[in-house]
């Protein structure tokens, strides 16, 4: 009896610590004044527009009413500057069409060929972050108090989650993914085992597999617990600025906290427009195919702008309702429609074949997701440095009057080759897919960076839309569930589909083929008898009268694979048309709630007006770009995918330091010692920005140093930082030391040498790459620097902070270190203990 006594005192004893732990706050917050943790303080109501202006600059607010109706409740900088995006973008599309998206392609390319290697380690490593994180001793602390509950149940929180994560695209690309796969020629070598045709349909379904599978829900994930913990733990708003609050402070209610939630307004568009983009061609496709009808181009084009408008007028109501009147009720009925077709068509068809497939498909997921998600196409890609068509950065000349990009490396070739007694000027230097056969150079920027691209642009949309439905659930709760479960989901939606569709692809090859093995995956239209995606063949036509078609040359489908259902297959596709409406409308007002919250400053209950304006917005931007693109002959939905890959790439920076934000957040918020007893910087990397001037929103801010000092202190740092790298090494090795004056020598010797050598680049270019060298150089020396002088000062920070700030802005990080050593070091290089009363 006694020993249970004591097991159960110990076990009172460990809960009331662990309850103290939760209720204590860290000590290191000083800086961080508008963490109020929910364990300590009742909920913030953001409706209230006094609570939400404490997180406002003073003249940024505008606030403006009609009598006793709200008509605006705005940050006017964050707003402006994603209006003037949005609508500049659009005022250029429709003035210059053809200039506009052939620029836009053109970016989209030089980010693909230049930054393969950065989003695919992005992707990994979010991924890996998420898991780590999950299953760590952070994963049970729940968005909100230890004591609440979900909002929604699991059923509405799914179909929420799924409905604004990837639905349409599902419904769009579900078949015509994989059949480009199969029959498009791509020789998928290197993701699998050595295609023979069976090995292709498996190849084609493990890169759909890899592009809508965990990769993809990693940034929404990354963004959904970046804003979750800083939201609805710490009471701030629902804004992006606020999930880099942990990381740089004040410095998000000025100009950097702006920019980025502009950024996140002009993305969530972009990647929402791609999305209508996509959702309303087949929704148009659908109706036809309903009616037995077809359009001409300008036909076409005049459906889809009216099925914008009416579709947006339809969203428009759903925003209104708000979040759990609209979005939620019409997330149910989108989830179960499409559940409910892809079902059917599971009974209608091979059922075991089909399981069989998606079971199996699975598997090779599982085994190859690790060489297929590092997988960059280095060696298919060198061959863009042979042709004419380099945007690989440094390895191309000027453009040339043509229009054509090469590199010195192709003039080289081109003469040696001109020496050959056999040369011949059509054929030498031999083409590089032909010499070295591999899969297409294009495969990341046609497939893998655009996805990639896409994901990240609507990272802002979904992430804020997961973590307001996710309120009252853990971080491991939300990784496994919306990281998982969604993945799960998709690997069977497009199993089932895929798999259809390569069935049906064989039943035509075996019909209208000659027999013959296609060893290298690709298609002959014509000789299946099909001319403009429409069977011509004798047999063709009768293969399709019962419901089977040569699937790679077709336009749409997944109409097709319903073909075969007789009767039922026009029921089907009126589910078809209605669930990718809905999803179309669940898009849009997801899209438009969340850029009205972010407009809004994270303000919980905006005017309609606001609403509808965002509502509208993202139509007329689609509209705009889809004209546009018909009356100049070109793609607008294709430019509209670009720009979306385009915006992204800052976004994927922006990330990778929410990355390091959420660590923070969580170490902040379980009191762990390394960074809540630390010390902090007398000076930050980023106050330049808010002019030296970085106290909460809603106080007069105080500064240690003068502008004026600040300012020529930046400028020294600029021009002559061994002067600062001087100044700070004699506060670490003594004042005159040998160490301090050969840092000081080496900094010097890199920062003229870098100048040096940029400037005679002038005669040969290939002098800026030494030069910049030896800036690389530099950097290092002073992100060592940097942490010599943080393990002194006990400041909380590593090793790749430090590089990345010397890197790209060395002189914001030489002249904290100037001031920094100016400080005392403390007496001791342990953390330092909490003061107790006495």
């Amino acid at each position: 009896n006694r020993a249970r006594v004591d097991r159960l005192d110990s076990r009172l004893s460990y809960q009331t610590r662990l309850k103290a732990r939760s209720l204590r706050k860290p000590e290191m917050v000083h800086h961080l004044k508008d963490i109020r943790r929910c364990d300590e303080h009742d909920d913030v109501d953001f409706r209230d527009e006094n609570e939400l202006k404490r997180f406002v600059r003073p003249g940024k607010w505008l606030s403006l009413n009609a009598g006793s109706v709200r008509l605006l409740r705005v940050n006017v900088v964050s707003t402006g500057i994603a209006i003037a995006l949005l609508w500049g973008f659009v005022i250029w599309g429709l003035v210059k069409p053809r200039y506009m998206f052939s620029q836009v392609n053109e970016w989209k390319s030089w980010i693909s060929y230049n930054f393969t290697w950065f989003y695919i380690g992005a992707f990994n490593a979010w991924i890996i972050f998420l898991l780590y994180v999950a299953f760590s001793k952070y994963g049970k602390i729940k968005l909100g108090r230890a004591d609440e509950k979900p909002e929604f149940n699991n059923v509405s929180w799914f179909s929420m989650l799924f409905s604004c994560g990837i639905a349409v695209g599902v419904y769009t690309l579900g078949v015509a993914e994989p059949m480009s796969y199969y029959r498009g020629s791509y020789k998928l070598e290197g993701r699998g085992d050595t295609p023979t045709d069976d090995e292709r349909a498996q190849q084609a379904l493990l890169q759909t597999f890899y592009h809508w599978g965990l990769h993809a829900w990693a940034p929404y994930i990354t963004v959904a617990l970046g804003l979750g913990i800083v939201c609805y733990r710490w009471n701030m708003p629902l804004t992006m600025r606020s999930a880099f609050y942990p990381l740089i402070g004040n410095i998000i209610y000025g100009p950097v906290g702006d920019i980025i939630d502009a950024v996140s307004i002009a993305c969530t568009t972009f990647g929402v427009c791609t999305s209508l983009g996509l959702g309303v061609d087949q929704i148009v496709a659908y109706y036809a195919a309903l009616q037995d009808k077809s359009y001409t181009a300008l036909e076409r084009i005049d459906a889809q702008t009216a099925t914008i408008i009416v579709m947006t007028l339809v969203a428009n109501i759903s925003v209104v309702l708000g979040l759990h009147k609209g979005i939620q009720v019409l997330s149910t009925i989108t989830f179960s429609l499409g559940l409910f077709v892809l079902i059917a068509t599971l009974f209608l068809d091979n059922t075991w074949f089909l399981l069989n497939s998606v079971v199996q498909s699975t598997g090779h997921y599982l085994q190859y997701v690790v060489q297929i998600g590092f997988r960059t196409d280095s060696f298919e890609q060198l061959g863009i440095e042979f042709g004419t068509n380099n945007l690989l950065w440094g390895s191309n000349k000027a453009s040339k009057p043509d229009g054509v990009w090469s590199g010195p490396i192709l003039d080289i070739m081109n003469n040696a080759a001109a020496q050959r007694t056999d040369y011949n000027s059509t054929t030498m230097p031999f083409g590089y897919s032909s010499t070295f056969p591999s899969g297409p150079a294009q495969m990341m920027d046609w497939w893998t960076i655009f996805y990639w691209g896409w994901w990240v642009s609507w990272a802002p949309f979904v992430g804020m839309f997961i973590a307001r439905i996710s309120r009252g659930r853990t971080i491991r709760q939300i990784v496994v569930g919306a990281l998982v479960a969604p993945t799960l989901f998709s690997f069977l939606w497009l199993g089932v589909w895929g798999s259809l569709g390569i069935k049906m692809q064989r039943v035509a090859e075996l019909v209208l083929g000659d027999g013959t093995p296609n060893t290298d995956g690709s298609s002959d239209c014509a000789a299946w008898g099909y001319v403009d995606r429409a069977p011509n063949s004798a047999a063709a036509i009768a293969l399709a009268n019962d419901g089977y078609y040569a699937v790679a040359c077709r336009g749409y489908p997944m109409l097709d694979i319903m073909a075969p259902f007789k009767e039922v297959k026009e029921f089907l596709w009126g589910l078809l048309l209605i669930g990718i409406t809905l999803y179309f409308i669940t898009s849009s007002d997801s899209g438009s709630y969340v850029d009205d919250v972010i407009s809004a400053n994270g303000l919980a209950n905006p005017p309609i007006g606001q609403k509808v304006f965002w509502c509208w917005t993202e139509g007329a931007v689609a509209i705009a770009l889809l004209r546009g693109g018909y009356e100049s002959g070109q793609n607008a939905l294709g430019a509209v995918q670009a720009v979306s890959i385009v915006a992204g790439l800052p976004f994927t920076v922006s990330i990778c330091f929410m990355c390091t934000s959420i660590w923070r957040a969580l170490k902040i918020d379980s009191g762990d010692a390394d960074i809540c007893h630390a010390n902090l910087f007398s000076t930050g990397t980023l106050d330049i920005f808010d002019l030296y001037k970085t106290g909460p929103a809603d106080e007069p801010s105080t500064a240690r140093y003068t502008f004026a000092e600040r300012l020529a202190n930046y400028a020294q740092s600029i021009f002559a930082p061994f002067v600062g790298i001087f100044k700070t090494c004699e506060s670490l090795f003594g004042e005159g030391s040998v160490l301090a004056k050969l840092h000081s020598f080496v900094n010097f010797s890199f920062f003229v040498l870098w100048l040096v050598f940029l400037i005679v680049s002038g005669s040969d270019a290939d002098y800026a790459w030494i030069g910049w060298t030896f800036y690389v150089f530099m950097a290092l020396q002073i992100s060592f620097i940097r942490g010599y002088v943080r393990t002194q000062h006990n400041i909380y920070g590593n090793m790749f902070e430090d590089f990345f700030g010397a890197l790209v802005m060395y002189p914001n990080i030489v002249s904290q270190l100037h001031y920094q050593s100016k400080e005392p070091a403390p007496s001791n290089d342990v953390y330092r203990k909490p003061v107790t009363a006495a």
